[in-house]
């Protein structure tokens, strides 16, 4: 009898399993992402659509009653004191690696989150993120807490995709905010998403100069202040407004498509967990998730 054998007598069989599960499953790192417990079944997704406004003035009362997450450039309105998310989701690197020329528009921003924030809020950051001068101010209001998702790659091996997605150890699909936002309300388990304020018509706004070829987009969102958050190297009055971009037309269209292919992903995941996805928008080209209003 070799050792092998005089081993395999004496060890259990699941001894046996869990010592091969172990050497065949690196330690995985731990998401930073943590367990919430929901006080509501319901959260409140706000995109920064047109449509939004119409959406707050319809049915506010409904959306002050469940958690919601704001995104983006929320806090730089009025109606950031008016809704007091208890979350505010940031995705898109530019927040954190800030191009010189919009250093102090996001500085504002930022500021505007520190001086008005007088309720409970929970700031959700990549990682990757998380020692970025911009953030550090925020520590010194008491009402605010930083938490961070992971949105790279660890070993996941014999996991499913979604059961990566459950322990964030694979980064949630972000290819814009508010993938990341519908990933994060999947992850924490609430039963039903709503998206507001997700219009997603990007393609409605895209325009190509018939003189000059140029590629350019009309800046939309529900605060219309095309000064606060458009690139103002690329901002020209003298064209109304537009801003101007470096992209090719193709590579606008790729992207988008991607973000669409995401929210199908979500949608699977939310199917997978036994999860609701809705879109609430009063406009939107989100074709995905079922409609429903929030009343």
């Amino acid at each position: 009898m070799n050792i092998k054998d005089f081993i395999k007598l004496f060890l259990p069989p699941i001894v046996l399993k869990l010592i091969h599960w172990k050497r065949d499953h690196p330690k995985l790192h731990e998401s930073p992402l943590p367990k919430l417990q929901s006080k509501t079944d319901k959260m409140i997704l706000i995109g920064n659509g047109p449509s939004l406004n119409t959406t707050i003035e319809l049915y506010k009362d409904e959306i002050i009653k469940f958690d919601r997450i704001a995104t983006n450039s929320f806090a730089s309105t009025s109606l950031y004191e008016e809704i007091k998310p208890n979350f505010y989701l940031f995705a898109d690197p530019a927040f954190f690696n800030v191009p010189e020329n919009q250093k102090e528009s996001i500085s504002k921003l930022f500021d505007a989150i520190l001086t008005k924030t007088t309720w409970p809020l929970r700031i959700i950051i990549p990682s990757s993120a998380s020692e970025a001068q911009i953030i550090a101010n925020l520590h010194t209001n008491p009402n605010i807490e930083i938490i961070c998702y992971f949105e790279g790659w660890q070993n996941i091996r014999k996991l499913s995709k979604f059961e990566a997605w459950d322990r964030n150890l694979i980064g949630p699909p972000a290819q814009n905010v508010l993938n990341v936002g519908l990933y994060l309300s999947l992850f924490w388990g609430y039963k039903e998403t709503y998206l507001i304020g997700a219009d997603s018509t990007f393609l409605e706004d895209l325009r190509v100069d018939q003189d000059t070829n140029e590629l350019y987009t009309i800046d939309t969102h529900f605060y219309k202040n095309k000064d606060v958050y458009v690139d103002k190297s690329f901002y020209d009055s003298q064209k109304r407004g537009r801003s101007r971009s470096d992209w090719t037309l193709h590579d606008l269209i790729y992207a988008h498509g991607r973000m669409f292919e995401y929210y199908y992903a979500l949608k699977q995941y939310a199917e997978y967990k036994g999860l609701k996805i809705y879109n609430a928008s009063e406009y939107s080209w989100i074709n995905c998730f079922e409609r429903r209003k929030l009343r």
